[in-house]
């Protein structure tokens, strides 16, 4: 009974949608990767793919800015301290094609960008035993952070599932 429970518990998480109400979509570019919001405010922080003609350039392969919506839309690059401590990508080459990635916040959490020169550049990362291609990166912030001790509740994960290409939405309990 409980491997049952369990089976439709893990089929729930995988399946349900969870949605940020009057969140700004950035528009979808041919280089998209993935953005992250946060509960504090709409200000998105986004990834895109840097190209040198039709490959990733491996020495740098992020263009990592943000959207600052509390500003009209206007784009602008990460700070220090966000760049630092919390929204800048670390990225290491571990086979053609293929790059290792984690945010600075946590090293932890791996992000893998595969190219191959017939698709466009996308993400996958592994959550809850799930494998998805990334599409965003919602956190739930705790009530009484400050933006420099900001403390996670939870962290969904919204992209395609990497072998049924079904939208898919995976939730994170931080602890």
């Amino acid at each position: 009974m409980k491997k049952i429970f369990s089976f439709f518990v893990c089929i729930f998480i995988c399946t349900t949608v969870f949605t940020q109400k009057d969140y700004p979509v950035p528009k979808k570019t041919t280089t998209r990767l993935f953005y992250i919001q946060h509960s504090k405010n709409h200000n998105t922080y986004v990834y895109d793919a840097k190209m040198e003609g039709e490959f990733v350039n491996i020495q740098n392969p992020i263009d990592e800015y943000r959207i600052v919506y509390t500003e009209g839309g206007e784009k602008k690059p990460l700070n220090k301290i966000q760049k630092q401590f919390a929204y800048g990508m670390v990225t290491k080459s571990i086979a053609p094609n293929l790059i290792e990635m984690h945010l600075v916040a946590s090293s932890k959490l791996k992000f893998y960008l595969i190219h191959n020169p017939n698709e466009k550049p996308r993400v996958y990362v592994t959550i809850n035993n799930c494998k998805l291609y990334l599409d965003s990166i919602f956190v739930e912030l705790e009530e009484n952070t400050s933006s420099i001790k900001a403390k996670a509740k939870y962290v969904l994960f919204s992209g395609k599932d990497f072998t049924s290409g079904k939208n898919v939405t995976q939730k994170l309990i931080v602890e």
